[in-house]
Order: structure tokens, then sequence, then C-alpha cells
């Protein structure tokens, strides 16, 4: 029974991953054809994502039955077709379940979020720029944002030499599609940010299923509450709770991220189940959709993808051809393997780049010379991890930063938060204090960013990993180990070679580390291994909770405060046809949105004026 309700989690979060990807498919390609995004597309996108789910899961149990057929080998047609027919029975009462409990989560995530209001900048700015235009009828293929206007079906006043224009027509749009088709079925902007409550149900869901029912771990069988710990504290992190409630795509980056790592463990590991020929197709079909998933998410997430599959395709084929030597694979199996993998990643690339990323990676090589435009390229910007950094880490080696980072107290010291050079406070790791959880109420904080105790965390996570490969080394589990050393081995090198490693938000594979230690702890036979477990769990939790409790006491405070001042603007605009109003700062253009939801249509007026005189923190109060 356990075991029922945990396959029907994980299906039901493969629903909606693949629910999400076609909303993404289906978008581009009613934009080759510059049919904009219309009000009715989810419904559609829904149906499409009900017919795949139930033609791949029938498939898959139709395999898996055919195998069990040959190993049992059985002749009497009766008993076959009876056995099929409960199959079939079983099957779709788990798929519909599914179905059913995925379509309950997207609609409480839709409406819990739709309750919100995001008042970040970034989110205020060209993430519902882009959303907004999206669904009002902007082709992101075809034109720009900056020329769509209110002449054209926009309820944006166009403001001209903005660089939110630039951001909303050439960065990564995964999350943005996903907005605005839901944006334009609810009429409510706040509502298309579900993407990230759904993203934490996907993850926990895979990772359940994963640790519960598709590997049989190296000493003991995975306990069902050790299996919902380790799940759950994967995707209720520090950096999931800090955005859940905006636009910020770094949490659907994170979770994505997590699944690239936890299938390609899983594809590669000894101690997978071979014979189940589902449990491997499976696992291919989830690792494409997460690579999707990340890689227009942002640009980075494509490279934190590139990074991490490369890596395991040159092990995989340097295993086959190990194992081709020993005589354990035939030539014939050999050249399968590693012509089946290729193929597999160039198909997924070709769909990650050149129809999900069209209007993002395939427009910018056409259009600006450089698929990472504005980031690079001729006219690039200047790249905001090293304009935020700290004057006094600027200087030094990129894991030097991160090591004071994360030994240093949790909060904002750069330039776009402070005239004063503060500089990281380093702190003594199992301490904080009120004002570093207060300092959760950012969601992008530079500084400590994964918690107030991870620093003790991480001390505790790298003695675990000590302890990990000693085993593996006595215990000759060389396979886990390499696998292990493997992961460790990509993050190190991105740390060393990439730009932001101070930044929580652009490492999040670190987190995933302590999560793969602590499912290792809670896999060993022996107490003393459990009772760390244990102590690692409450640490986590402790150190999320906290984080939750600011974040939700932000987000309910800030919401009230701006539907009171929704409310007031709502009565004095009701019988005028055009509101002249002045935003305090000019990236919170994006709650122009907010009022046409209302059915309030304004004009910017004064901005220049209202500049001069601008408090950075009030952005979302009007001036009429």
């Amino acid at each position: 029974m356990k075991k029922n309700i945990v396959r029907t989690l994980g299906l039901s979060a493969i629903f909606l991953f693949i629910f999400l990807i076609v909303i993404q498919l289906y978008t581009n390609i009613l934009w080759i054809f510059n049919v904009p995004i219309m009000k009715y597309n989810i419904v559609i996108e829904f149906g499409i994502s009900i017919l795949i789910f139930l033609l791949i899961n029938y498939l898959f149990n139709k395999n898996v039955e055919k195998e069990k057929q040959k190993r049992k080998e059985i002749k009497k047609e009766e008993e076959i077709k009876g056995k099929t027919n409960n199959n079939i029975k079983e099957y779709l009462i788990q798929s519909i379940a599914s179905i059913l409990i995925g379509a309950i989560v997207f609609t409480v995530a839709v409406y819990l979020v739709g309750k919100i209001y995001d008042t970040t900048a970034d989110g205020n700015s060209y993430h519902k720029l882009a959303v907004g235009s999206m669904k009002n009828g902007w082709n992101p293929m075809y034109e720009s944002s900056k020329d769509f206007t209110k002449e054209d079906g926009n309820a944006l006043t166009v403001l001209d030499d903005n660089v939110n224009y630039m951001w909303a027509d050439h960065y990564a749009m995964g999350t943005e599609i996903i907005g605005a088709n839901i944006y334009a079925f609810t009429d409510n902007i706040e509502s298309g940010k579900a993407f990230t409550l759904v993203m934490m149900f996907i993850g926990f869901g895979i990772t359940l299923d994963y640790l519960i029912l598709k590997r049989k771990w190296i000493d003991k069988k995975f306990g069902i509450i050790k299996g919902v710990l380790v799940s759950a504290l994967l995707v209720i992190n520090p950096i999931t709770l800090v955005q859940m409630g905006t636009y910020y795509v770094d949490s659907t980056l994170a979770i994505s991220l997590f699944i690239i790592i936890l299938e390609l463990i899983n594809i590669n590991s000894k101690d997978i189940k071979e014979n189940n020929i589902k449990n491997k197709i499976e696992s291919y079909l989830i690792l494409a959709i997460s690579i999707m998933m990340c890689s227009n998410a942002k640009f980075t997430g494509l490279g934190y993808a590139a990074v991490f599959c490369a890596a395991f395709y040159i092990y995989m084929i340097i295993d086959k051809i190990r194992m081709y030597k020993k005589g354990i694979l035939e030539k014939k199996e050999l050249s399968k393997n590693i012509i089946g993998n290729t193929v597999y990643y160039i198909i997924v690339v070709i769909i990650t780049i050149c129809i999900i990323g069209s209007t993002s990676y395939l427009k910018n090589i056409i259009t600006k010379g450089h698929p990472f435009y504005p980031l690079y390229g001729e006219g690039h910007v200047e790249n905001m991890v090293n304009k935020e950094i700290p004057e006094s880490l600027a200087s030094k080696p990129n894991i030097v930063q991160f090591f004071i980072s994360i030994f240093s107290k949790c909060e904002n010291v750069s330039p776009s938060y402070s005239d004063v050079l503060n500089e990281p406070d380093l702190k003594v790791p199992f301490t904080m204090t009120k004002e570093e959880i207060n300092n959760f109420n950012i969601p992008d904080i530079r500084i400590g960013g994964f918690g107030p105790l991870y620093s003790g965390i991480f001390i505790i996570t790298a003695i675990i990993s000590i302890l990990m490969i000693i085993d593996y080394i006595k215990n000759r589990k060389y396979k886990n180990l390499t696998i292990y050393l493997i992961i460790i081995g990509v993050s190190t090198l991105l740390l060393t070679l990439l730009d932001g490693s101070y930044w929580a938000r652009y490492i999040p594979y670190v987190y995933m580390i302590t999560i793969i230690n602590l499912a290792y702890l809670f896999e060993k036979d022996k107490k003393v291994y459990n009772i760390i477990g244990i102590i690692l769990t409450i640490l986590l939790a402790i150190n999320s909770g906290l984080v939750l409790k600011t974040s939700l006491t932000n987000y309910i405070g800030n919401s009230r405060y701006v539907k009171r001042n929704l409310i007031e603007f709502e009565e004095y605009a009701k019988e005028k046809e055009e509101v002249p109003i002045a935003l305090n700062l000019s990236a919170y253009q994006g709650v122009q949105y907010n009022l046409d939801d209302l059915g309030i249509n304004v004009k910017i007026v004064n901005q220049e004026e209202l500049e001069k005189s601008r408090e950075p923190k009030d952005g979302l109060l009007f001036k009429y």
C-alpha cells in the first residue's frame, strides 16, 4: 500500500513535469506560425499532457508485463490474458489518480501564489514585462517587447532606454512562458509564478519515488519516513523558500539540476534494477525534461546541465569500454550503448536550444552573434555577479570567495543594497543572530545564502564526504565511489572556474551534496550513522524552518501592504478612462499589469522627477 502511494506521487510528479515542458513546446511551436498565447492554451496543453502521460505509462507497463511473462515462461493463454487485464486495470487507476493529484497540486499552487504579490525588483521589471507582454499577444520570436505597445494590445506604457526590454527580449524564457500561459487563463499576473511551488512538488515526488522504489540501496531498503525527510529537505531549502512567492527562477533551475544529478546517478549506478526496462526508460525521460527545464530557466542552467551530463557521458563510455574488455559486454552492445546515448543527447540538445530555446539561444545567435547575449557578445552588459561582489572578495579566487561566504553572517553586503562599503563578517559555525534570520526577506541574499546554520552543516557535510570515500574504497564499491567523485569533482570545478561562487542561488549543486550525504547516512545499517543522520536532519529542518518563517512573514506583510494600495488606487480610478501615474522606481513598471488586471488604464508620467526623490525599497508605492 505504501509503495503504491509513493509510486502514485512519483507518477503525478512526472505528469506535472511533462505538463510544464508541453506548455513550453506548444507555445514555441505556435509562435513559429505567429500564433500568440490565448486564454485556453493551458487547457489544451493539459489535455495533450494527459494523452502523452497515458501513452507513455501504458507502453511502460506493457513492456514490463512482457518481461514478466518471458521470465516466468507463462504459456497458458487465459492466465496471460487475466494478468494483462489486471495490469491494465491497475495502470488505469494509478494513472488517473496521478493525473488528479497533479491537477490538484497545480490548481492549489496557482491559487496560493495568486494571493501573494511579488514585490521584488526583478519580478516587477523584466519578468512581469515578459510574462505580461506574452499574455497580451507578444511574439518574442519575431519582435521586440519594446515595439509591442498599447496600440498592439499591450497593457504596458513603453519607457524608452529601459534595460528591462533587453532582458525580456534575450534572456531564457522557459518560466516566463509557463507564467504567461497561466496568466492568460486566470487574468491575474501574480498567479503566473506558480512554477516554483509546482517544481518543489515535482522534485519531492521524483526523489521519493527514486529513494523508495528505484534503487536497491547498499545495506538495506530505504524507509518511507527517511525517504520523505530526505525528499522534503531537498526541495524545501533556503533558495526555494525565499523565492517561492516571486518570479525569480533560481529555484526552478536548482530543482531541475537536482533531478538531473539524481537521474544521472540512477542511470549509471551499479545497483540499479537492470532488468526493469520501465525504470531505465523513465529515467531517461525525466532526465531529458530536467535538462530542458534547467537550460531554459537561466543561461547558467544550460552550462550546469551540460557539464554534469558531459562528465557522466564520458564516464559511461569509459565504463562500457572497460566492461567490453572484460568480456561482460559484446561489441554490438558496446556500440549500441554509446550510439544510443549520443543520439539521445543530440535530440535533447536540439529540442532544448532550437525549439524551447528558439526565442533566446537561437534568436540571440542570429541577431546578436552570441547565444548568451546580453551576458556575452557585442554590446553585452556587466556581469551582475561581479558587479555585486563585495570589494574585499573581488581580488580573491572564486573558491576562496565560496568559503568566506559559507562561513560569514547571512546578509547582503553589495553596492545595490548599501552605499557603505560593507564586507562579509565571519562568524562561528552554528551561531546566528536575529538580524541574520531577518535578512532572508531578500530573495537573492548574497553572503551566507544557504541559511544561518549552514556553515556548521557544511562542516558535517565535509566530514561525511570523507567517510563516504573511505567506506567505498574499503568495501571496494568502486562504481559508487566513481559516481560520487564525479559529482564532487564537477561541483569543485564549477566553484573554481565560474564567477558567483559566493552567491548561494548560483551554486545550488553544493546543497545537493549535503542531501546526497544525508541519504548515505540513512542507508547504512550502523546505528551511529543513523544518529548522525537524525542530527543532520534536525539541523537542516531548523535551518530551512527559520528561513521559511521569515519568508512567510515577508510575503504576508508585503501582500497586505500592496493589497491596501491597490484597493485605494482602484477606488480612486473608478470613473476615470486613464489615470496618469508615476512609479517611484522605474524597475517596478510591471505593476502596470497588476493595475490592468483590475481594469485600470494607466499612463506613466513625471518619471525623471520622481526618480530623483525615490526610496529604493518602496517600489510599489503609487503617486497619482
